[in-house]
């Protein structure tokens, strides 16, 4: 279902996954280093926050919250790319993966902030073979 809780923690769970994959990357500049770790801190702290408070978060205009979402879609499966990692076959795989959290029934397992949750049938992804 649709609503603004649901909506609070999709954002929240875009913003983790976005910290989770800052979490890996090794600089080689201090500087890098240090703004990469400020922005992972802030990312995490802003998931947190979505996915355990409640408020509406409001969109502005839908044509440019749509154009940003497909821009942070193509921007990083062009950064996979450029890491020359198969992405598309890496999406299949989480994808599959993510399936596998429903529970017997087929419905999803939501946690208290609605985010889902591994089932009993879940398999982490096996993305070795697409790096």
């Amino acid at each position: 279902e649709s609503g603004p809780k649901n909506f609070r923690t999709q954002l929240g769970i875009m913003f983790e996954e976005f910290g989770e994959t800052l979490s890996v990357l090794a600089p080689s500049k201090p500087e890098d280093q240090m703004l990469i770790g400020y922005l992972q801190t802030a990312i995490t702290q802003a998931s947190e926050h979505l996915k355990n408070s409640d408020g509406v978060i409001g969109i502005k205009d839908r044509v440019e919250f749509l154009d940003g979402i497909c821009d942070v879609m193509v921007t990083a499966v062009g950064l996979g790319r450029h890491a020359h990692m198969d992405v598309a076959g890496g999406f299949a795989e989480v994808n599959r993966s993510n399936n596998s959290k429903f529970g017997e029934n087929g419905e999803p397992i939501l946690d208290k902030s609605l985010k889902l949750i591994k089932g009993p049938n879940y398999s982490k992804p096996d993305l070795k073979i697409f790096v």
